[in-house]
């Protein structure tokens, strides 16, 4: 990794952004937007209690802990086998919140404990488990030219769907591209581009991430290649749009959703409506918050004080500010 052009203050609001989105959307998460209103009333502006996995307000979720958890990879080891370290001594604690594709992939040896989850879902599974922490990779300084393939690379350790690699692949180049002051659709386009250029499959069979031995998982990955780019491109202008599916946990869902909320004008504005949409919504907010963190929208100040993150393991303590620790993230 080469020194990064993105300064650090950027890197460091983006990272602060996307944890305090993600700690927002942990009080609505799972719940219907009938249920939200209902307790919380029509506007979300600060944290509240009621997750369903018992984060406290102010406290991120799984989506931030596994950022940071790939941040503390990259710093103790450079390069894939650190991000897999990382994330494998984050899961090793028992977080109260993973998914099942990400709990499977990393609690099997190898690089391509992904591919072989994959392959044990039937080729079916593709959750935004991938997309909700890509964001590290370009928050850990990678630079335009070295950032699609390191997002590939890093997604696929636990989601090795085409679908999830090549919304990865888009997510961190639309980031880029945000943060260059690339008007919204214009990044989206040039983003899209990035995505078609990349042989992810070339880069993941490269680096073992699909073995010799998981045949099959390459031949249906080459197979689902040309469709997967389709969908995410269908999907990516759906959301430039302003048109929302669903806030499942499914990868394009939460990538359309992202991509039509974070259009608007303020940080608020862009956050606000993926939390009252409830279902997966602290994944969608955390996804919105980096791409308002890129585009230099500013988190309300009244959210970092209390800001944390809802696990605690070896290399990150329950009880830091993430205003404080989140600094000792970036190296550069």
């Amino acid at each position: 990794m080469t020194s990064s052009p993105v300064p650090r203050q950027v890197r460091l609001n983006t990272l602060l952004s996307l944890s305090a989105a993600d700690a927002l959307g942990a009080a609505t998460e799972f719940k219907t937007p009938a249920a939200i209103r209902a307790h919380y009333g029509d506007t979300f502006t600060d944290y509240q209690p009621g997750s369903v996995f018992g984060f406290a307000p102010g406290e991120a979720t799984d989506d931030s802990q596994m950022v940071a958890a790939t941040l503390l990879g990259y710093a103790k080891q450079q390069g894939l086998e650190g991000v897999l370290a990382g994330l494998q001594d984050w899961i090793a604690t028992g977080p109260p919140d993973v998914g099942g594709l990400t709990r499977d992939a990393l609690r099997k040896r190898g690089l391509d404990g992904g591919a072989r989850a994959w392959a044990s879902s039937n080729f079916q599974s593709a959750g935004n488990g991938g997309l909700m922490r890509i964001a590290a990779v370009w928050i850990a300084g990678y630079t335009e030219e070295e950032l699609a393939h390191e997002s590939a690379l890093v997604t696929a350790l636990t989601h090795a769907d085409p679908r999830c690699v090549h919304a990865s692949v888009f997510f961190t180049a639309f980031l880029d591209a945000l943060h260059r002051g690339t008007e919204y659709t214009d990044a989206a386009e040039l983003a899209l581009k990035v995505m078609d250029n990349l042989d992810a499959r070339a880069v993941l069979l490269e680096r073992d991430v699909f073995t010799v031995s998981g045949r099959e998982a390459i031949n249906t990955f080459h197979a689902q290649d040309r469709d997967a780019r389709t969908q995410v491109r269908a999907r990516v202008r759906d959301g430039l749009a302003g048109n929302i599916h669903s806030q499942s946990g499914y990868v394009l869902d939460t990538l359309q959703a992202a991509v039509a909320h974070a259009r608007a004008d303020s940080w608020q504005a862009c956050v606000e409506p993926a939390v009252l949409l409830g279902n997966d919504s602290d994944t969608v907010a955390c996804v919105v918050g980096a791409v308002a963190g890129a585009r230099g929208l500013s988190v309300p100040p009244h959210l970092l004080p209390p800001l944390r993150l809802g696990h605690s393991w070896a290399g990150w303590q329950r009880e830091w500010s993430c205003a404080e620790g989140f600094e000792d993230l970036l190296k550069s």
